[in-house]
């Protein structure tokens, strides 16, 4: 085991190094493929655009604001998918190593299809993630948010801090799925940016079912972002209560790359009260060969408990992820 915790230190060391120093895959030239918000500095002398951070408020929070949808948008966050207006498919093809299971393969289908034709308020959300299978993210931030098979989103409202949405949709039990969601966004201060939101839900065969979210995004420089994300859920036909945290360091090496240290644990109120699993580790990705491939790799460390009253044990995780992203821009239409 120490030898094993040696090497994924190693791992977790030289992956930021390598990636520094790795080239680019394509030009800069190359046009990213997800929209992207302006991130140029405002109009001035070289000395202004120094002291931008001082001298305006407003454009500090739209900065802060454009650095974690930068972040979102490249790491394939799902809230920032369903906001937006374009339509998104990912496959992901995914090899894990884990010191406990060994090796597993998965393939993995995530979108959302924006039907302006119909109504601009209206997308149909679907995946076949299965959080059971290989790449469990269910603690990091592109996965908190996955949708359940298959579902359609209506936007009711949307101001410029919140927003309103109903979902109806068919879950993998063939049973009815209907859900009500309330975000709101509002910037704490000239660097920090909170949200929160509620989602009222109501699964056929189970009952009635919420989650609370809380996030905060804390703005470091024009390319370094710590973000909180906390997560809480109750459903009527399970005792207690399940809730998970994640905080990550987010840095932007160029375009086409980025990595991000993570540390995070989940738990449950009942049948005891504890924590299930504890993890930490880093996610380097980077666009490579086409503007719409991404390479992944993800080295992390995780204490988890397998049942109440079991012993904590660790285990080593690696995994290797390829990605095809592609998206449909509307927003022009």
């Amino acid at each position: 085991m120490g030898k094993k915790r040696v090497f994924l230190a190693v791992v977790l060391y030289l992956v930021p190094v390598l990636a520094l120093g790795l080239p680019d895959s394509q030009p800069d030239t190359v046009e990213p493929t997800t929209p992207q918000a302006d991130t140029s500095e405002p109009p001035g002398s070289d000395e202004e655009s120094f002291k931008w951070l001082d001298s305006s408020h407003s454009y500090v929070v739209e900065h802060a604001d454009n650095i974690a949808e930068w972040m979102n948008n490249f790491f394939g966050d799902v809230r920032t998918e369903e906001e937006a207006p374009y339509s998104t498919l990912r496959l992901r093809l995914e090899q894990e190593w884990d010191e406990e299971d060994q090796f597993d393969s998965d393939i993995k289908l995530r979108g959302k299809v924006y039907l302006p034709n119909f109504n601009n308020k209206l997308s149909l959300l679907f995946s076949d993630e299965d959080s059971g299978e290989t790449g469990r993210d269910d603690l990091l931030i592109d996965e908190r948010d996955t949708p359940e098979d298959v579902s359609l989103q209506y936007r009711v409202s949307e101001k410029e801090r919140s927003s309103l949405d109903f979902r109806v949709g068919v879950r993998s039990s063939i049973n009815l799925k209907t859900s009500a969601r309330y975000r709101y966004t509002y910037p704490l201060s000239e660097k920090l940016i909170g949200m929160a939101s509620q989602e009222i839900l109501y699964l056929g065969g189970d009952g009635f079912a919420s989650k609370t979210r809380l996030e905060f995004d804390r703005i470091l420089n024009e390319d370094k972002l710590i973000q909180w994300h906390n997560k809480v859920e109750w459903q009527e036909n399970i005792s207690g209560i399940t809730w998970n945290t994640s905080l990550s360091l987010d840095k932007r090496l160029s375009e086409k790359k980025a990595f991000s240290y993570f540390v995070g644990m989940d738990g449950e109120t009942e049948p005891v009260e504890q924590v299930n699993n504890y993890v930490v580790g880093i996610r380097y990705r980077q666009n490579m060969l086409r503007p719409w491939l991404y390479g992944e790799i993800q080295p992390s460390y995780r204490w988890g408990k397998p049942f109440p009253g079991a012993e904590r044990d660790g285990a080593v995780v690696i995994l290797f992820r390829l990605e095809a992203v592609f998206h449909k821009d509307f927003s022009d239409y």
